[in-house]
């Protein structure tokens, strides 16, 4: 069992992703694509970026080995955000990487007829599908893949089929906030898939109700505002736009919803994404015994997902080796005797930590996971 705590320098996040890229220099924003998914008897929108920094040569190269050079990383975003928020953050994570490529997935909240596969665990098969949609263009397979849900998912209309003679490519999942516990059941869902996972500020370790992590939220909300007057108007102010444009359009997607399909409680769907951000996760709920490497950072000005509450240590900086061990025994139990590297951090910054020290993070991430390419070393 590895255990690392660290705290890097702020020099870091203030470089562009570029400046670690290597050969592989500046690529451009890709645009969002919207698809349409039917699940569990209901249309709903999903949407995705997929940012591919390799060069020409390493695409050639990777096609004639028909293998990458690591695992696809895959990014879940905190609730309401979209593909493209945080890009400096998932732009670092692919110019830095070894395989160089980096998905995020982004769905409506399923709320379709089978209960039992609404909210979270409906993201469970829809966010696997469009990923798998999305790696089959570029002519990638994930390797292990094992349907969760015995129905149809459907991608604009289509099943996704296996890449003949294609790419076998692992996933390594790596989340914020609401997105560190789709990462996780990512990982939980799909264990001969996913070899790493990484959580930076990341929900799940505190027992608390819808309200109570609304309220934090707020709190926490007010905090970062103050940014706008500390050097970070642009990034509070396009979080924040993230947020609303999410929390809005999947509302008023809810309503026509609800009445083509005369189905008035479709209109909750908004509240079960919130009761499910406030999920506690353990390694009862949600074991990933079959990781090889595991990730768990938090900011250390975070008030919402504070490090101090959740590591019972007043000064998250000063953390003992028995606080650690607590932490891990508590939250991951079913990697305490296997042989999986893990990595406790607490670094600078708010909840809004992987936009304003974007490139302290990735790097951080990358390194942990053993995912950091040799040119960015």
């Amino acid at each position: 069992m590895f255990i690392k705590i660290f705290m890097l320098g702020f020099v870091a996040f203030a470089l562009p992703a570029a400046a670690y890229a290597g050969q592989r220099g500046m690529f451009e924003k890709p645009g969002t694509v919207c698809l349409k998914v039917s699940f569990n008897s209901e249309k709903i929108n999903a949407y995705y970026l997929l940012i591919d920094s390799r060069t020409g040569k390493e695409k050639e190269r990777d096609r004639n080995r028909k293998m990458l050079s690591g695992p696809v990383l895959v990014f879940f975003h905190g609730h309401a955000q979209r593909p493209g928020d945080a890009y400096a953050f998932t732009s670092g994570l692919a110019a830095m990487s070894k395989s160089g490529i980096v998905v995020v997935p982004v769905c409506d909240t399923p709320y379709g007829k089978d209960r039992k596969w609404r909210g979270d665990r409906g993201k469970d098969a829809v966010l696997m599908e469009v990923l798998r949609w999305v790696l089959a263009s570029q002519g990638i397979e994930v390797n292990g893949y094992e349907p969760v849900f015995d129905g149809d998912v459907l991608v604009n209309n289509a099943r996704t089929d296996s890449v003949n003679g294609g790419i076998l490519s692992d996933i390594v999942c790596v989340g914020w906030s609401h997105g560190g516990i789709l990462a996780r059941r990512f990982a939980h869902a799909y264990p001969g898939s996913v070899t790493g996972l990484a959580q930076v500020c990341p929900a799940g370790y505190e027992r608390w109700s819808p309200m109570g992590l609304t309220l934090r939220f707020m709190g926490e909300s007010l905090k970062i505002s103050r940014l706008v007057f500390k050097g970070h108007a642009l990034d509070s102010l396009s979080s924040a736009w993230g947020f609303t444009r999410g929390f809005a359009g999947d509302l008023f997607r809810s309503v026509p919803s609800a009445i083509v399909n005369l189905h008035p409680a479709k209109l909750r769907r908004i509240g079960r994404d919130i009761r499910d951000c406030s999920a506690y996760c353990d390694s009862p709920s949600l074991g990933v015994s079959t990781l090889g490497n595991l990730v768990v950072i938090f900011g250390d000005q975070d008030t919402c997902m504070d490090a101090r509450k959740i590591l019972k240590c007043p000064d998250p900086q000063g953390i003992s080796d028995e606080q650690v061990q607590a932490f891990w025994d508590t939250y991951f139990s079913d990697t305490g005797t296997l042989p999986v590297k893990r990595t406790l951090a607490v670094l600078p910054g708010t909840h809004l930590a992987p936009i304003t020290h974007s490139g302290l993070y990735a790097r951080a991430v990358l390194e942990n996971l053993d995912q950091l390419d040799d040119t960015c070393k």
